[in-house]
């Protein structure tokens, strides 16, 4: 499966950060379309991310974006609200799922 330049450095950015993040027992579905899916598992150490172009595994929360449109966003760039409005994310399940590992993801620099 050939990735393209943002979502390896995304994947392998957010595999460095796992070791520093803790737990915190929600898993997270990001759905970047024709890319694939990654989820992240927070459910317990190490937090995990899985990439596939397909994914059954349930999660607390699924974030529908484009990779380019998750890194603003980590690297707060880009304001969620707006891109909720403007129709760039679609969040379902536990928003504050998604919003924990974004700011966990911040913290540590991915």
């Amino acid at each position: 499966m050939s990735l393209d330049s943002s979502m390896q450095d995304f994947i392998s950015r957010a595999k460095a950060a796992a070791k520093d993040i803790e737990p915190f027992g929600k898993s997270v579905l990001f759905d970047f379309g024709d890319d694939g899916k990654v989820f992240a598992d927070a459910t317990s150490a190490p937090v995990t991310f899985e990439h596939a172009k397909s994914f059954d595994k349930r999660a607390n929360c699924m974030v529908k974006t484009k990779i380019k449109t998750l890194q603003k966003l980590i690297k707060g760039d880009l304001d969620p609200m707006a891109a909720i409005f403007s129709g760039r994310l679609k969040v379902s399940g536990e928003m504050g799922a998604a919003l924990e590992l974004a700011k966990r993801l911040r913290a540590a620099n991915a």
